[in-house]
């Protein structure tokens, strides 16, 4: 397989898919297993080696500091574990001058999950049937009174700022 192959498989291929699966395991089982935000690793890994990047010491910087602050919020329990390893690894695959996006999309999207769980729990509404795959999990997390899956906060935000960044060049 050359080059130009593999980063299409890597930058179009695996990384979204991988996302996805974060995003599906944390609604299904609020869990993001460490296989996949080690295949995340790994392949930002081989596009690193495949197509070398001028700005890898800040990527690693930047991942390193992401991980950090990840880890302090899970000691605070604010995050899961898997949410600070997840935007740790996602931070490698960002330009580092896109991490304050990153954020601020975490955010944003976090603030929507909360909103509808909040709307959720104060209608009382019952939690079958559910119009979308996405209403079921919001109102079992309204009516329980469980934790978001912030996972979905982080791999959508890490999914909608994929295609502004520069590792898209290299396709």
């Amino acid at each position: 397989m050359d080059r130009m192959h593999l980063l299409d498989l890597l930058l179009l291929g695996l990384y979204p898919a991988l996302l996805c699966m974060a995003i599906g395991t944390d609604l299904a089982r609020r869990i993001i297993p460490n296989l996949l935000v080690g295949a995340l690793v790994a392949g930002f890994a081989v596009v690193a080696l495949v197509s070398p990047l001028a700005d890898l010491s800040l990527r690693l910087l930047v991942a390193g500091a992401v991980t950090s602050a990840g880890f302090t919020l899970f000691a605070q329990d604010v995050i899961g574990a898997g949410d600070a390893k997840l935007a740790g690894a996602l931070a490698l695959w960002l330009d580092p001058v896109q991490v304050p996006l990153f954020l601020i999309t975490c955010g944003l999207i976090g603030a929507v999950l909360t909103l509808a769980a909040t709307l959720k729990a104060r209608r009382g509404e019952r939690i079958a049937p559910f119009p979308s795959p996405l209403a079921r999990p919001i109102a079992v997390f309204a009516h329980t009174g469980e934790t978001l899956p912030y996972g979905v906060a982080l791999a959508g935000a890490g999914l909608l700022l994929h295609p502004y960044s520069s590792l898209m060049l290299l396709t």
